[in-house]
């Protein structure tokens, strides 16, 4: 039986793992435990979660500069390993150690969108589709061959976290229709058109805030695009109102910058089009359906955001 790592971290990547479980898995890499909540407790990631319960080793590696994680590599005689979404550079004697490849589903078509965040860049974009592609990594960042790729095409509804949630089970389906290719060792990818290639680099949280002065569609892709995180938001009555779910576009000839509130719900009028905002969240308190969140300010009104 061919010696199979799996190396990912979060949740996006179970699916994968899971389906990857049955053919047999030597070794699981992830991140470390974090802190994470309130009381800064260590929390595994959900690989780990996931891996432990499937009965698998698990190990967690700081860096793969450090001697001794060399070391565990080449004592478990790995033949193939499958990456999604690790978090980590992997260095070149790895990438050699493979007899049968180390193999990446990245969620995006290469060429379009290499980098930390394809998903949120392809609805940042205004794209229509995107997918999942299987790859055989390389020294250069997401410039491996392509073996095959799956489409999906991108709603007006999607949000960066219900689209991962969709690539992440269409990413185990791809893997495990080429995975007769990549056991046997006949896997013939195709090199990307580099030419072609565009960057999704890695989310900062400034770009959250929403700029009215932008058309209503752009700001429509942006709030989907950055949620849950960083999140999009407006500076209202110098309060931060977080802007968590928006709904439908309209015509307007208000004048931009004004939100504004009532029976036919909360909108934010731009200089091409209003913005139905679906979802708020004020300062210290919950997501709430965005008329509630506004009701401290009245049951009806505005506010110039100009």
């Amino acid at each position: 039986m061919t010696r199979i790592a799996f190396l990912g971290t979060p949740r996006v990547a179970v699916p994968a793992l899971r389906a990857l479980a049955d053919e047999g898995i030597e070794a699981v890499f992830c991140n470390p435990d974090r802190p994470a909540g309130r009381g800064r407790h260590l929390e595994a990631p959900p690989v780990k979660v996931a891996a432990l319960e499937l009965g698998l080793a698990v190990h967690q590696p700081l860096s793969w500069k450090a001697p001794e994680t060399r070391e565990l590599w080449e004592s478990l005689g790995v033949e193939l390993a499958v990456v999604v979404a690790y978090g980590h550079l992997l260095p070149r004697w790895m990438l050699d150690a493979c007899p049968r490849g180390v193999w990446n589903l990245h969620f995006s078509l290469l060429p379009r969108w290499r980098g930390a965040a394809p998903v949120n860049h392809a609805l940042l974009a205004g794209d229509e589709e995107t997918g999942v592609s299987l790859m055989k990594l390389t020294a250069g960042l997401d410039e491996g061959p392509v073996l095959a790729q799956s489409h999906r095409d991108i709603s007006l509804q999607a949000t960066a976290e219900s689209l991962l949630a969709e690539l992440s089970q269409d990413a185990a389906d791809l893997l495990m229709d080429q995975l007769p290719l990549l056991l046997c060792g006949c896997a013939l990818p195709v090199e990307q058109r580099h030419e072609l290639a565009t960057l999704a680099p890695k989310l900062r949280k400034e770009m959250g805030r929403l700029d009215w002065r932008l058309p209503a569609a752009d700001l429509h892709r942006q709030v989907r695009a950055l949620w849950p995180w960083p999140g999009s938001d407006l500076q209202v009555d110098e309060q931060v109102l977080k802007v968590c779910g928006v709904g439908a576009l309209r015509t307007c000839y208000r004048e931009p910058g004004q939100l504004l509130w009532g029976k036919e719900g909360a909108w934010l009028t731009t200089p091409e089009g209003a913005l139905q905002l679906t979802q708020l969240q004020r300062p210290g308190k919950p997501v709430q359906p965005a008329l509630q969140a506004l009701q401290p300010w009245g049951a009806t009104g505005s506010r110039s955001l100009a």
